[in-house]
């Protein structure tokens, strides 16, 4: 039996990993975001090797993360606009690899990735001349997102031609 495919014992694994990282960055000089990466890793890694869902969801979100957590960190990012966007960016990750993977997507991770993309967005431009325009703008991101939902939905919808 796989260990992967075995619930428990990877639930075990994640325990200990996230022991050893938590246990490690009070030891030595590691970052949260390491700790998040490693998570994250671990999933990423458990998604290779099993193409459960499951796995991948968690992995692409605490991954894409830790980037953000590390500008953070690193002083490039004082009003946490770059962390809403990286998570942003984690949910993108996760509907472009099943894309990739399975022939028809998943398409919900475009909702909460694009909401935290416009959020993130906001926080990097409050308070700067591009202000006005991305709030005037940014609903036009909701537009052209069910746009290309209603078109993929369309496409694969099949014609019936009248006989």
């Amino acid at each position: 039996m796989n260990v992967l495919n075995d619930r428990r014992t990877f639930a075990g694994l994640i325990l200990i990993v996230i022991g050893l990282a938590v246990l490690a960055q009070q030891w030595l000089a590691i970052t949260d975001a390491i700790v998040i990466a490693s998570i994250g890793i671990v999933f990423l890694l458990a998604y290779a090797f099993t193409r459960r869902y499951g796995f991948l969801v968690p992995g692409m979100i605490l991954s894409a993360g830790s980037v953000g957590v590390w500008l953070q960190d690193s002083g490039y990012d004082e009003a946490g606009g770059l962390i809403a966007i990286a998570f942003a960016l984690g949910f993108l990750g996760v509907y472009l690899i099943d894309a990739f993977v399975r022939d028809g997507s998943r398409w919900w991770p475009l909702i909460p990735g694009t909401i935290l993309a416009l959020i993130g967005a906001d926080a990097l431009v409050r308070n700067t001349v591009a202000t006005d325009v991305v709030a005037r703008l940014s609903p036009l991101v909701l537009v052209v997102a069910g746009v290309i939902i209603l078109v993929a939905a369309w496409r694969r919808t099949p014609v019936h031609t009248p006989q």
